[in-house]
């Protein structure tokens, strides 16, 4: 009878360690976040320089993309005062459209809180200006200087408010919003993109439009608070202040 229960014990541990190995090939080979945390590992892939990855058929100019980056991170340092979270950030870029689907994105951050927080940037040769790379910088720099607790509660359009505070593209310019809000009278209010879901939501249109909103307001306030203000503001997040009282919304 011990025997038998022995038996059973061990198949069932059996049973759960391949499971568990299925579910680990099935993250890092079809999940995007886990295709990306094995980037570095990719035969598909090699290092161009510390945390950036380019697929190795790559077309593009690969010291011209290395420039490139460095003034995205110039931008985002002068933004910040410097730049903390470098060594927990990896950028991959990629111009081959099957390895891009794989990624799951062509110009986005994903940022992965555990088993210890990374940010992992792709961006596709469509996407490789300036503008987007500061842009995906600023969320791997804010994500990483923010603890997991108050990264995870942190509204979406202030996530992407700052973010965008350093891309410069004339679509989420002052012109740019004064005209398609009608000089501020048609605005989302911060209370209805507070989440991915109300964010992201509808065409890209809805969603370029909620950017727009977004750098404003962010604006408005960094002006009145400016780099120290949002530093203190990450500060009180992490000591575990709600996000409207530390905000002052």
């Amino acid at each position: 009878m011990k025997a038998k229960k022995k038996k059973i014990v061990l198949i069932a541990i059996v049973s759960f360690l391949l499971a568990l190995a299925a579910a680990a090939v099935w993250f890092f080979l079809f999940y995007p976040v886990g295709y990306r945390m094995s980037v570095p590992r990719r035969a598909a892939f090699e290092r161009l320089s510390d945390g950036v990855y380019i697929n190795k058929n790559n077309a593009g100019d690969r010291e011209a993309i290395a420039a490139l980056i460095d003034e995205a991170k110039a931008r985002d340092a002068a933004f910040f005062g410097e730049l903390r979270s470098l060594d927990d950030t990896v950028i991959i870029i990629c111009d081959d459209e099957k390895l891009i689907a794989t990624l799951g994105g062509d110009h986005d951050t994903q940022t992965m809180p555990f088993p210890a927080k990374k940010s992992y940037i792709s961006v596709s040769d469509e996407y490789l200006n300036i503008d987007v790379l500061a842009h995906e910088l600023t969320h791997a720099e804010l994500h990483g200087r923010l603890a997991v607790k108050p990264l995870l509660r942190l509204p979406t359009w202030f996530d992407e408010g700052i973010a965008v505070q350093n891309d410069y593209r004339e679509q989420y310019g002052p012109e740019a919003w004064e005209e398609q809000t009608d000089g501020g009278n048609n605005t989302v209010a911060p209370e209805d993109m507070d989440t991915p879901a109300e964010f992201y939501a509808g065409t890209a249109e809805d969603r370029r439009f909620r950017y727009l909103n977004a750098k404003h307001i962010v604006a408005e306030w960094m002006e009145a608070h400016g780099r120290q203000g949002l530093l203190e503001l990450i500060d009180k997040l992490n000591d575990g202040a709600d996000f409207d009282d530390a905000y002052g919304r």
